[in-house]
């Protein structure tokens, strides 16, 4: 009977059977005072949708700084211990173990890297987006 409206298109769809404006003037003819209440019912919903709105992106935004931030941190952090693993391979080196320096550089390394490539996903964020929201 009803259609799920969207902020633009909430006057012109139907509602009941007649669009929304036909269906005031109707109503303004019979009770004048009805119309006004519910014209301004329509203008509070609207209201309230479009601060929900307001509030969601903001939500969003908020979101994608935090994961920006988590990324940033777990990038630093792999990149320190690969520093860490260096150095302990040229400790290694320094007393004259240089089997055992590849072997912990090459382990770290290639831990810390396998850890990022399979990890690196765009995040539970951005997989939720619907083709309108990715369009904008």
């Amino acid at each position: 009977m009803t259609e799920q409206t969207t902020l633009g298109a909430s006057l012109v769809d139907e509602w009941l059977g007649m669009r929304v404006l036909e269906h005031v003037r109707d109503l303004y003819k019979e009770q004048p005072d009805s119309a006004d209440r519910v014209l301004k019912l329509v203008e509070t919903r609207l209201q309230q949708r479009h601060d929900a709105e307001v509030v969601h992106h903001r939500h969003r935004r908020r979101l994608e700084w935090a994961w920006f931030g988590f990324r940033v941190a777990s990038a630093l952090l792999g990149f320190g211990a690969l520093v860490v693993f260096a150095l302990v391979a040229v400790q290694f080196i320094g007393h004259g173990a240089p089997t055992q320096a590849s072997v912990a550089l090459g382990a770290g390394a290639v831990s810390v890297v396998a850890i990022f490539v399979t990890g690196r996903t765009a995040g539970p964020l951005f997989t939720r987006r619907s083709p309108e929201e990715k369009a904008e």
